[in-house]
């Protein structure tokens, strides 16, 4: 008699709590943020600019569109009225008068 695998199954009990929290909260549907001012926003790029922190950036949206999710990456570079961050996809320019709400995110770990 041959051994039948449950392949995934099998595993699915070692999933950590702390992962399954992570999952949660990556699933969650975006809010918007307070808009901030340009003088906020610029302390805060200058900021990351010296110190290379990750940043979480929310774009202003057309009237009627929801909330996208945060833009979150380490910004590489300024020229002219755009940023430039490095995400996990690649890099993407955005424009400064785009930019409703900026915070360093600290990485998260999902494991302790």
């Amino acid at each position: 008699m041959a051994y039948k695998d449950r392949g995934l199954k099998k595993w699915g009990g070692f999933i950590l709590s702390e992962h399954t929290a992570h999952m949660e909260q990556s699933n969650r549907i975006p809010q918007w943020k307070v808009a901030m001012d340009e003088a906020a926003i610029q302390s805060i790029l200058t900021h990351a600019t010296s110190h290379h922190v990750m940043l979480a950036i929310q774009e202003y949206q057309a009237v009627g569109i929801d909330a996208q999710p945060d833009i979150v990456g380490q910004l590489i570079g300024i020229e002219g009225d755009s940023i430039y961050i490095r995400t996990s996809s690649g890099i993407q320019a955005i424009e400064l008068t785009n930019i409703r709400h900026v915070e360093e995110r600290r990485i998260e770990k999902w494991y302790s």
